[in-house]
């Protein structure tokens, strides 16, 4: 016996605020797709409500600047509707008027709905990612990469408002990055956002970037023995992105967090197999 077809626009023309809250379960990448699907889902997929739920879960402490400037805002510029009558004033949604951002341009003022919001925010973080990215490739000699440029990246992604674990996973884990740039990311997310090694283990593994290798090095002072000064004793350790997470390599991103600092004169990071 013959299933009978689904009818013809059947997931179309559900109710919006059904479509709503499929849209309001899924992540960006899903919302994106699912808008492509007919007309009726972009409109749901565009909503503000969908966007701002995005904004709020992957930038939280910018989400609430937006919303307290946009009540000022609102304020300000009831106000000069009042006062003049030649100022044009264009509101995107009106509806989000009190949440979304405000931009002026050319005496005109324009009211960005959350995803307009989202995309912007999306982009600064890219380029200021891209910029630590840059600077890394930089300061590559032969392949390998010095404490002191190593520490330099993860502190500039410090000082970055808002840069999130969501950001790190977008831009950082990325298999178009070297596993250095993958180091960074990882270090950063459990040194700076004290994110939990088995949630970033989990975020590497969906990136498939897990089994990825470096190779750390570091060079210590010779001890004086009766007088005399020992060679230079050099240390290598390759290990995966993986391995990083687990006990065996906290002591790993231990020594990378301190630097060539006391006995290490010289530490280095570089891929496990350096010819490729």
């Amino acid at each position: 016996m013959e299933l009978s077809p689904a009818p013809a626009g059947r997931w179309a023309d559900l109710p919006e605020d059904i479509a709503l809250a499929v849209a309001s379960r899924l992540q960006e990448a899903d919302v994106c797709a699912l808008g492509g699907c007919s007309r009726s889902w972009r409109a749901a997929c565009d909503a503000d409500c969908v966007w701002e739920r995005l904004f709020r879960c992957r930038w939280p402490a910018a989400a609430a600047e937006v919303a307290a400037a946009s009540r000022v805002q609102k304020t300000s510029v009831q106000c000069k509707l009042r006062e003049s009558s030649t100022e044009k004033v264009m509101l995107v949604d009106c509806q989000t008027f009190s949440l979304s951002g405000i931009v002026n341009r050319n005496n005109v003022t324009y009211v960005l709905g959350w995803k307009a919001l989202y995309i912007n925010q999306h982009r600064r973080m890219d380029v200021a990612i891209s910029n630590v990215v840059e600077f890394v490739r930089s300061s590559l000699n032969n392949g390998w990469l010095e404490s002191e440029c190593y520490l330099k990246a993860i502190a500039d992604l410090a000082l970055t408002a808002d840069i999130g674990f969501l950001d790190v996973q977008f831009f950082l884990f990325s298999r178009n990055h070297s596993a250095i740039i993958n180091l960074i990311g990882l270090h950063y997310s459990i040194a700076s956002l004290h994110v939990p090694p088995t949630e970033v283990s989990k975020a590497l593994q969906a990136r498939q970037v897990a089994g990825r290798k470096v190779c750390v090095n570091l060079v210590k002072l010779g001890r004086w023995f009766y007088g005399f000064r020992l060679p230079d004793e050099h240390e290598s350790r390759k290990i995966s992105l993986s391995e990083l997470t687990v006990a065996e390599g906290a002591e790993i991103l231990a020594i990378l967090n301190r630097g060539a600092v006391h006995e290490v004169f010289r530490l280095r990071i570089s891929l496990a197999d350096i010819d490729k």
